[in-house]
């Protein structure tokens, strides 16, 4: 359901890119050699952008055809390469080892399972170049569950449209209920759409990621999400 107006409720790109380019440089990733990097979950383009113009060359690769194309009219002439398939494939579609792979935007708990985490996350570590780093964020869905009218979040809202999302709470998972209302003349119409995130915390993942001899930064917030660097040694 959200693909259509995914760009509208992220807010203005070339902000959002603005801000995500000043994460990636604080993070040291610029390239002076055309490197590959990958972004895993790339959506319309908030990380492969400042990516490709830190000197990346880009492979993205996301599910959701329309936000591929978005990407790709934004990207211009940027060297972004789009890629429409699961993420967990990705290895398919690169024939050298990169030095950059980003999987960010809360993208790791949309997968299914916590050995779907560990699968990718192994082979991330696997395929970056020695020296190469991996930089991964989400939410924080392991604490306490928000009660009553604490599960109802609005996310953002227009003269035209009303986005909010109900979150209902499992053991291990998460249900989101994403909610959009949409003004049609007079009338305002809803739809509603169900998906199922991982209650991931955070500090299992960190330790994954030791486990597998990466160098982990201590996760740090950016706007309202956990953010994790990890270096492969050299």
């Amino acid at each position: 359901m959200l693909g259509p107006v995914y760009s509208w409720i992220i807010g203005d790109l070339a902000v959002v890119c603005r801000r995500n380019a000043s994460l990636l440089s604080s993070l040291g990733l610029r390239s002076g050699e055309n490197a590959l990097a990958i972004d895993l979950g790339c959506g319309p383009g908030c990380h492969s952008i400042p990516l490709a113009e830190a000197g990346f060359r880009v492979t993205a690769i996301d599910f959701c055809a329309d936000l591929l194309i978005e990407l790709q009219q934004h990207a211009g002439r940027l060297p972004i390469r789009t890629v429409r398939d699961d993420i967990r494939r990705f290895r398919i579609h690169i024939d050298e080892r990169p030095e950059v792979i980003v999987c960010m935007g809360d993208t790791l708990v949309h997968l299914p399972e916590w050995d779907d985490v560990q699968a990718l996350v192994t082979d991330v570590a696997e395929s970056l170049l020695p020296g190469g780093t991996f930089v991964a964020s989400l939410r924080d869905y392991s604490t306490i569950p928000p009660e009553g009218p604490d599960r109802f979040v609005p996310v953002r809202s227009s003269t035209e449209r009303i986005f909010t999302c109900f979150l209902q709470y499992g053991v291990d998972t998460v249900d989101v209920h994403d909610i959009l209302q949409t003004r049609d003349g007079d009338e305002w119409r809803m739809q509603v759409s169900r998906y199922r995130k991982l209650r991931l915390d955070y500090r299992r993942l960190v330790r994954l990621l030791q486990d597998l001899g990466m160098q982990v930064d201590l996760p740090f917030d950016d706007h309202g999400m956990i953010c994790i660097r990890a270096v492969r040694p050299n």
